[in-house]
């Protein structure tokens, strides 16, 4: 580029007496944001930091204007995705801190897809969940998007949006100025990383003594059966089976296939190589039931998935190593 020399203007002489102007005053929510982004950068607690987290799900809403937010942290440590806040069934803002669920396929798409440079991960035919009164239900099914929350020293978290009220097309507009602001928070929490998991879990909430004894059941033995949960909690399959949809939003199968999923994932090898030996030990009784749930859950065969998203084991954060 042809480089000139620079003119120098005197504002003083072009416009006269009229160089004064007004500063015009900040709205209100300029000015809580910069109160928060004061408070996390001064002296941040578990408190700001949750706080921030509820103003941020609350401006993707009323600023961005995207239907439902979402989210959730990551706790590295016990691999498992905790709840901040979210959106309800009528678009109000939900404390979802009683919330957590075992880190999986999905999440791990949507951060290794950011570390890669990608803003957002668009997903279709997902379930799109609401929590109201201490219960999840899912509202039906359509595209969720995720968008990763990361620092410099790794993922943080995960921002969900979702038009489950309405129905509206996905607007790339918008989610742009949404995975904008997911960039922001990445760069202002990764210096108070050690609060983060506090501010999510929030006040200790009980889960459903049910629910807990289940998920940790098919946590140390994802081969388990809908009939072997039901002796062991001593109740029918079928009673079991109404319980754990009430309660989470998702079948008992749906949730195994889940954890299998997201263990298959965690151990196969970066050649895939060990596909049938990774299945088994995720818990699958046979390939063939392992390759049908693959293949309905993401639309590919586990040899097509892993080959598009090479290299895999390089793209995991850091810290969700497979046992």
């Amino acid at each position: 580029m042809r480089r000139t020399e620079r003119r120098r203007v005197d504002w003083r002489v072009i416009v006269g007496d009229q160089t004064s102007a007004k500063i015009v005053a900040p709205s209100s929510q300029a000015a809580e944001l910069a109160d928060f982004m004061s408070e996390l950068l001064c002296e941040p607690t578990a408190e700001s930091v949750d706080r921030i987290l509820r103003y941020a799900v609350e401006f993707i809403r009323n600023t961005i204007h995207i239907e439902r937010a979402g989210i959730f942290l990551l706790d590295a440590k016990t691999q498992v995705m905790v709840g901040t806040w979210g959106t309800d069934a009528l678009g109000e803002t939900v404390d979802e801190h009683d919330l957590m669920y075992d880190f999986g396929g999905l999440d791990l798409e949507t951060i290794s897809r950011a570390q890669k440079g990608y803003p957002w991960t668009l997903f279709e035919d997902c379930p799109l969940i609401a929590q109201e009164h201490q219960q999840t239900r899912v509202l039906g099914r359509g595209r969720l998007c995720c968008t990763a929350i990361l620092g410099q020293q790794g993922p943080i978290g995960v921002l969900y949006t979702d038009s489950a009220i309405t129905g509206a097309p996905f607007d790339e507009a918008k989610q742009a100025r949404a995975a904008v602001l997911c960039s922001f928070l990445g760069h202002a929490l990764e210096p108070i990383r050690a609060k983060l998991i506090r501010a999510g879990f929030g006040p200790e909430k009980p889960q459903h003594p049910l629910i807990r004894e289940v998920t940790q059941l098919l946590g140390r033995d994802p081969t388990l059966t809908c009939d072997s949960l039901a002796t062991q909690v001593h109740m029918s399959a079928g009673q079991l089976a109404r319980t754990f949809k009430r309660y989470t939003g998702t079948s008992i199968v749906e949730h195994r296939n889940e954890l299998r999923l997201a263990r298959f994932l965690g151990r196969v090898d970066t050649q895939a190589s060990n596909l049938l030996g990774a299945a088994l030990e995720a818990g699958f009784g046979s390939y063939a039931q392992f390759h049908r749930v693959f293949r309905a859950r993401f639309g590919q065969t586990p040899r097509e998935y892993l080959q598009e998203h090479q290299p895999f084991a390089d793209t995991r954060p850091a810290g969700l190593e497979g046992n």
